[in-house]
């Protein structure tokens, strides 16, 4: 039988909208930096670099940013980690804001 508390966890996960999900990945790994937790970071990099999709121009330059962000991870540079990814975060979370149903999951 499953954990109650993992079920509910998948639950709120798959009723997000995606850039919400978006956000709460950059939370994550902001959260992470603050810990150093420089392994956290790098998953959590890695998550957000397997969801890019390549048919849209910004994903090119996101996918430089989070490696050079987990270049960072990886030597402890935890205060430059968080000054490049907290306002790119608030702008995912303006745009997440501003369309909520375009962002509705299907």
């Amino acid at each position: 039988m499953e954990n109650p508390q993992l079920a509910y966890q998948k639950q709120s996960v798959m009723n997000v909208p995606p850039l919400k999900l978006v956000v709460k990945l950059y939370d994550l790994a902001i959260q992470a930096s603050y810990r150093e937790d420089s392994e956290k970071m790098r998953d959590i990099l890695s998550t957000l670099i397997k969801g890019l999709n390549f048919d849209f121009e910004p994903a090119d330059q996101l996918f430089e940013l989070y490696r050079y962000c987990q270049e960072l991870a990886r030597q402890k540079k935890f205060e430059e980690f968080r000054e490049l990814l907290e306002p790119i975060r608030d702008t995912w979370e303006e745009v997440s804001n501003r369309a909520p149903s375009e962002n509705a999951p299907n």
